[in-house]
């Protein structure tokens, strides 16, 4: 495919697994979260890089992809657009309070080292306000970075009606036929 690289760079539980559907929907070679990461270079390798900030190795796995979103894409998006100018960004947002909710209702009080390199604590739980300032800072972050870029940036709410419209527009490919995915919802885990 000689399409542009797509990176969706929206936190989780923002609709993440329905982008990297809708993008395999429309052709691309996706990778969802850091598991091609993972089975290559093993999670204790793959965590030491992120937190040393030594990201040439996991950015070079997103040349095996058309598309990348999920951890730990979404925090690396200025060293994407280096690495892989004329790519393509969509932020994927919802409304703050429900996104809080969500997160700490799917990850409760389990620790993760993922979570602790993005918010600086493992678990959402007790730790509420920190991740809500983390996503709020993320999101003005990835603004103001592309702000002179309009199209270079699609800012997708989970809740909108148009969200093929919107990616397909971005894209400049037509609308599928089928529904947009709604995926990994609560409703769905139970």
């Amino acid at each position: 495919m000689n399409r542009r690289k797509i990176f969706g760079i929206g936190f989780h539980k923002t609709g993440t697994t329905s982008l990297g559907k809708a993008l395999d929907t429309l052709g691309y070679n996706h990778c969802h979260g850091a598991g091609p990461i993972r089975k290559a270079l093993g999670d204790q390798t793959m965590m030491k890089l992120l937190f040393d900030k030594k990201y040439d190795p996991i950015l070079e796995f997103a040349s095996k992809f058309d598309s990348c979103n999920d951890n730990p894409w979404y925090l690396l998006y200025k060293e994407l657009d280096r690495k892989y100018p004329g790519s393509k960004f969509i932020l994927t947002t919802r409304n703050e309070e429900d996104w809080l909710d969500s997160v700490c209702h799917h990850f409760g009080n389990t620790i993760s080292p993922f979570r602790l390199w993005i918010y600086g604590k493992p678990d959402p739980i007790g730790n509420e306000e920190l991740y809500l300032s983390r996503y709020r800072k993320h999101n003005i972050e990835v603004r103001e970075y592309f702000k002179n870029r309009p199209k270079d940036l699609l800012e997708l709410d989970l809740t909108t009606d148009n969200k093929w419209e919107s990616i397909c527009n971005f894209l400049e490919l037509e609308i599928p036929e089928e529904n947009y995915p709604y995926l990994n919802s609560r409703d769905q885990r139970k």
